[in-house]
């Protein structure tokens, strides 16, 4: 298992990471762990067990992918991985942006969404 943590540093209506995320084609098994820093919102808990969360993935292309229930592993930290869907194709090679809502519970009645990220995929040599 390949694992990455970053965290994602919210300020006023952007947000950015504390070390870019770069890939190349054909990448896949890469479990990113984000922890949210400067995120004002409270839920029910202190921590972010219990909520779900969902990411929407705009690629080079404009197509947009959802990614519905991402894991929360440990009480702060929302498990993204990276696999072959999002990597191997040509039309991937380029900059996708990133964008995670957080539920309170598995109703999806309240919702909240941070300002997206980037993360890049390169050509191999």
């Amino acid at each position: 298992m390949i694992t990455k943590n970053v965290t994602i540093k919210i300020t006023g209506d952007k947000a950015t990471l504390s070390e870019k995320i770069i890939l190349y084609r054909d990448d896949k098994g890469i479990d990113i762990y984000f922890t949210l820093s400067g995120f004002s919102y409270k839920f029910n808990k202190d921590n972010l067990s219990g909520v779900v969360v969902d990411a929407r993935i705009l690629k080079p292309s404009g197509d947009v992918v959802v990614v519905d229930n991402l894991a929360v592993s440990g009480t702060n930290k929302i498990k993204f991985t990276i696999d072959s869907s999002m990597t191997d194709e040509i039309a991937e090679i380029g900059k996708h942006k990133l964008q995670i809502s957080l539920y309170d519970d598995s109703t999806k009645t309240n919702r909240i969404t941070i300002p997206p990220i980037e993360f890049e995929v390169k050509e191999q040599l």
